[in-house]
């Protein structure tokens, strides 16, 4: 498949799934998306994703292996700079600066799963993350599943090892490097229930963190585990009850992938997850109409925010320290909300879903809840226009939250160049569509398209989005027989 498009927009996508024999398959995916830079931005700001992908699979009468070996780039620069002129700060030099942050995604995965026996499952996962400023991030998980019958219901044993190896060359507000070495070991006993009507699972787990800690002193968590599911007599309500806890490890890999403007240099912490719990029901009236509605609660020490760093006047002419980038902090938060979903489905093809979810923070001593949107809502349709025209369409919306600004002003003796401030960042609300003509058992002509239509184009401050994207391309299928 390849497309082209406005704002100098292309997509290049191939992928492949071939079976060796009766048992095994290999494939090969290949995903290329960039998109040129937007209007009068003082820093370049275009954007380019690469994703390279082996698979293998394996399968058997009782088990089955699934691997892939699978490199991700992201390429993005560090364009956000406020807006003001920048003419009376010395100390930013646009023409020496090189915004760009390529972020270097490298993993192996493996997942074995037995139908019988006791051994369930086993995942395997190795990742090694790197950017454009010699960060280096390694990590290892290790999980295994074990299933025992027990009186006609099973014991569920889960081991799981994670260790986390992050690097960077220095810090924001000092020249020292950051180093972080942190693991755990975590074990998962569950009573598992699997009826008609209910489906339960009971237990807790243990987990020892080991590694790099704030006191030196180590610690053993122990949380509970509760799922209920109780489906009604005609299956038509479902209420359930899910609370758990547990002691999460962050990393440099996960934080840049929901925020790719994070500084290079960042503090690590685990999350200690002391609540979380989702009550409420899934109903099925009929008629390819399902809903669902729960409340959650839950409570976490160490949990991450992203807050917009100062400007550095000595920034040496490095992209990041422009009061353009993230960083990390970490506070005790609570967070309660309501979950509501509705799908309509009429056939295999027309289906139609909307989700809102509205949650509050309270944070320690009353602080803002930085680049938390408190309502979410998501739309996602796919329709069925006669026998070859296709349309899917998608709107998400994202509502106002609180960011910090960093006034900054030329250096001077009595001031470091940088005043913080509260600001409120508006919603953002964008619609995806596309529409296929499928003019043949091989060929596909498609059209996609994508619009902002509110002020703010990204929900991180002062980083635009393309307004518009308008593309239309071919997408052609063949058979390869080995």
């Amino acid at each position: 498949m390849g497309g082209i498009g406005n704002q100098s927009y292309r997509q290049i996508n191939f992928s492949t799934m071939v079976s060796l024999d009766r048992m095994q398959s290999i494939g090969l995916e290949l995903i290329h998306n960039k998109m040129g830079a937007i209007d009068q931005t003082l820093l370049n700001s275009d954007q380019k994703r690469t994703s390279l992908n082996f698979l293998h699979q394996y399968k058997q009468n009782n088990m089955r292996v699934d691997s892939d070996f699978r490199f991700d780039r992201q390429a993005h620069n560090f364009f956000g700079l406020y807006d003001l002129d920048w003419t009376n700060i010395p100390s930013l030099r646009s023409d020496e600066i090189d915004p760009s942050q390529n972020l270097n995604y490298l993993s192996i995965r493996s997942s074995w799963q037995w139908y019988d026996g006791i051994f369930n499952k086993v995942n395997f996962n190795t990742h090694i993350t790197t950017d454009s400023f010699d960060s280096s991030e390694h990590i290892f998980k290790m999980k295994t599943q074990i299933r025992i019958p027990f009186f006609n219901q099973y014991l569920e044993f889960i081991p799981h090892v994670e260790l986390i190896n992050t690097n960077f060359v220095r810090g924001y507000y000092n020249d020292q490097a950051l180093n972080y070495r942190k693991g755990m070991g975590r074990l998962e006993l569950h009573f598992l229930n699997v009826g008609r009507k209910l489906k339960l699972r009971l237990g807790a787990k243990g987990i020892y963190p080991f590694g790099d800690t704030e006191d030196g002193n180590q610690e053993f968590f122990i949380y509970p585990k509760a799922e209920i599911y109780y489906k009604s007599g005609n299956g038509k309500l479902v209420p359930f009850l899910n609370y758990h806890g547990s002691y999460d490890l962050n990393s440099f890999t996960a934080l840049s992938l929901e925020n790719p403007y994070v500084a290079p240099t960042l503090i690590i912490k685990p999350t200690q997850v002391n609540h979380y719990g989702d009550f409420g029901f899934n109903a099925y009236p009929g008629s390819g109409l399902s809903f669902k509605l729960n409340a959650h609660f839950s409570q976490s020490e160490n949990f991450p925010i992203f807050k917009r760093l100062p400007y550095d006047h000595n920034n040496g002419d490095m992209s990041y320290r422009l009061a353009n980038a993230y960083e990390v902090v970490y506070d005790s938060v609570e967070k309660t909300g309501i979950v509501t979903k509705i799908v309509m489905r009429s056939s295999e093809y027309n289906k139609v879903s909307l989700e809102t979810s509205y949650f509050e923070y309270k944070i320690n001593g009353g602080k803002k809840a930085w680049n938390l949107p408190s309502l979410k809502i998501d739309l996602n349709a796919n329709f069925r226009l006669g026998r070859k025209i296709f349309f899917q369409v998608g709107g998400h919306y994202i509502g106002v939250r609180d960011s910090v600004k960093n006034l900054v002003l030329p250096l001077s003796v009595n001031s470091d160049g940088n005043i913080q401030t509260n600001e409120s960042l508006g919603s953002v609300f964008s619609i995806a569509s596309s529409i296929t003509w499928k003019i043949n058992t091989q060929w596909d002509l498609f059209y996609e398209g994508k619009m902002i239509l509110s002020n703010n184009t990204s929900p991180w401050a002062y980083y635009q989005n393309q307004s518009q994207i308008h593309s239309v391309g071919i997408r052609y299928k063949f058979d390869i027989n080995l």
